[in-house]
């Protein structure tokens, strides 16, 4: 485990044009290079230099695409779950290639377009059952007409072949010469002039019994019924004889994918006459397992450069995150906003540890916390097949659970019921106003104490990592005078002192008028001098002094103050929130204990369960959110920048890469 993203090298190489294949082959089979142009990391106009052709790399992609269409259509997965072996990779031949995907879509075509009608059709029913209504009365229905009647020219069946286009729905009716057909209000015109065409008699009752309205809902539901049969056996009939040649795709889609994957690596190539030059971001322990494996592959016909990381803009190295497993749910989340820069400390561990206290602090129920845990045990054992994103849901499931289960036996509570003493305090006694005897927290304006506490300790935790990250950058101008370096973490700290000594004192008395000078005065003094000094550090060689910049400087200072004092505050009363929550959540818990309480036997029992499921659900919905957004904006917004790019290299391991 790494508190910082892992340390990069960048390889620079030049091969003979002989040796080209043979060292692709290799590079692919060690997966560890993140691949850049050589142009946009070097001045190459002294050079003639001729980039890879992506034409191939497109036509195989496009390929691959068109055959995991028709992996969709059976329901079934590709392969790309299984190793792929370099040494399978046989010749690229595009015209067999695309032979096999056009015969088989050839096969398909009538199967589609037999499920494409069919489910048309399903539709156009559907807006009608929709619409239906057993009122007994076409006229009663605002959306649809009900004809009863006979054609006297020509078949029914002919009316309705006529009608195709609309929705619609016939019938006979039983012991009858007559017909039932339903339509909707706006298609009346077409509906009339159709029925004129045939002659269409409408007998003067509009209004038809029981009997035939039963009649024709059942109908309804049968051809309903019928035809997502059809459409379910369509279906099956895709992908059984999708399935029967499923050993010949996936063999065509891993040789697809290998000379896709070979492909891209050769993009990155630059070519002269007679060598090849390629260049690529690895992870510092892989140098010499990366140096090797070329050397070998040229046959040491080769020129090899490494250049530090530090040599370049961060934010165009790649990142490697290297942390425990158990980590992987809060790695989602970092992710999920933006990829840490390069050389910074990496966020997981530390959100790990805030959105479980947080969680807990907000949804403190042993019980309730156990359902949520068995929610992510299961879940993540029957979804097998699930993808990475999924997986990661429900081992979060499992973290949360915990971090309840914990909290609520610090809390004493279980389903909301004291099934055993609080081990900390009794936060259903604290809301309701039933404090213990001698416990430290009295009533709620200690439990949003807490949480102001914990917002302090969150946020003071962004401040010294973002001082770390501006060190480790070498941006002292930013670590000294930034609003999240050292003086606003200055001015945080004084704020806080002087906040705690305002509400010791009763609401009555601030500090003294010169410790209130050294804490905002000098600073917001200082703090008046950052633009002016930016300025002199970075823009006076290309943007010109005058009267404006005077005017700019000032206002730049006024903002940044009130940003300073207006943007610390929100950002600790936001933890607010958590007891918030908190309290929410007992409250509900009470209220259905209350409902429960004034029935008896299975009403009651009804009640509790169907109290505790609505509870999970929105409440640790709800906790849930919340965490990530105090995460997300009162955290990372200390000192995440989100410039980083994650390293992606060109690897042969099991996982989908897209192309």
């Amino acid at each position: 485990m790494s508190l910082f993203t892992s340390r990069m090298k960048l390889l620079s190489a030049v091969v003979l044009e002989s040796r080209i294949d043979a060292v692709t082959s290799e590079l692919l089979r060690i997966g560890l290079l993140d691949f850049v142009e050589i142009s946009k990391l070097f001045n190459t106009d002294d050079f003639s230099l001729k980039s890879g052709d992506s034409s191939l790399y497109s036509e195989i992609s496009a390929l691959r695409k068109k055959l995991e269409i028709i992996y969709n259509n059976a329901g079934i997965d590709t392969p790309f779950r299984e190793e792929l072996n370099i040494g399978d990779m046989t010749e690229y031949k595009p015209d067999y290639s695309s032979e096999i995907i056009s015969k088989l879509n050839y096969e398909l075509a009538s199967i589609r377009d037999k499920q494409k009608n069919l489910h048309q059709e399903y539709l156009k029913l559907n807006e009608i059952s929709n619409y239906f209504t057993t009122s007994g009365s076409a006229k009663d229905s605002k959306f649809l007409i009900v004809s009863k009647g006979h054609p006297t020219r020509g078949n029914f069946s002919d009316i309705l072949k006529n009608l195709a286009s609309i929705p619609h729905f016939g019938t006979d009716i039983p012991e009858t010469n007559n017909f039932f057909i339903v339509s909707l209000r706006r298609d009346q015109s077409l509906l009339n002039n159709i029925l004129d065409k045939f002659q269409w008699i409408e007998l003067d009752e509009q209004h038809y019994g029981e009997e035939e309205t039963n009649h024709l809902i059942d109908k309804i539901n049968k051809k309903n019924s019928m035809l997502r049969q059809e459409i379910e056996s369509a279906g099956k009939q895709i992908a059984e004889h999708i399935i029967l040649k499923k050993d010949e795709l996936d063999s065509l889609w891993k040789n697809l994918r290998l000379h896709e994957l070979y492909s891209s690596i050769q993009n990155n190539f630059s070519h002269t006459v007679n060598t090849s030059l390629f260049s690529g971001w690895l992870p510092a322990d892989k140098v010499l397992r990366a140096e090797e494996a070329i050397r070998n592959a040229s046959g040491g016909e080769c020129i090899i450069e490494w250049s530090e990381a530090e040599n370049f803009s961060r934010e165009n190295v790649p990142v490697e995150i290297r942390q425990p497993k158990v980590f992987s749910p809060f790695r989602m989340l970092v992710e999920n906003y933006a990829v840490p820069e390069y050389g910074s400390i990496d966020p997981t561990p530390f959100v790990a540890v805030a959105y479980m206290i947080m969680f807990g602090l907000m949804f403190g129920d042993a019980g309730q916390g156990l359902v949520i845990m068995l929610i992510g045990i299961l879940g993540g054992r029957i979804i097998k097949k699930a993808g990475s994103g999924v997986k990661n849901l429900f081992k979060l499931f499992i973290f949360c659970g915990g971090s309840s289960v914990a909290a609520g036996i610090l809390f004493g509570s279980y389903f909301g019921n004291e099934l055993f003493p609080a081990v900390w305090f009794n936060y259903h006694s604290v809301v309701s106003g039933n404090a213990e005897a001698g416990s430290s927290i009295v009533d709620v304006y200690d439990i949003l104490k807490i949480t102001i506490y914990f917002g302090i300790a969150v946020i003071g935790t962004g401040l010294v990592i973002n001082w770390i990250n501006l060190y480790r950058k070498k941006d002292y101008f930013n670590l000294f005078l930034d609003k999240s370096g050292l003086l606003g973490g200055w001015f945080y700290g004084c704020g806080v002192y002087t906040a705690f000594y305002f509400v010791g004192t009763g609401y009555k008395v601030l500090p003294d008028a010169g410790l209130l000078t050294i804490f905002f005065g000098i600073p917001v003094i200082i703090l008046f001098f950052k633009a002016p000094l930016h300025f002199i550090l970075h823009e006076r060689d290309h943007k010109q002094f005058g009267i404006f910049s005077l005017v700019d400087f000032f206002m730049e200072w006024i903002v940044e103050i009130l940003e300073i004092f207006s943007g610390y505050l929100a950002n600790t009363l936001s933890f607010m929130r958590v007891a918030g929550l908190g309290i929410a959540h007992v409250s509900l818990m009470t209220a259905f204990d209350t409902i429960a309480a004034m029935t008896n036997g299975a009403a009651s029992v009804i009640i509790l369960i169907s109290g505790n499921i609505l509870v999970i659900a929105l409440e640790g919905l709800s906790a849930g959110i919340q965490a990530l957004r105090l995460n997300y904006y009162e955290f990372f917004s200390r000192y995440f920048t989100g410039k980083g790019i994650a390293y992606n290299p060109v690897s042969l391991r099991n996982r989908k890469q897209e192309g």
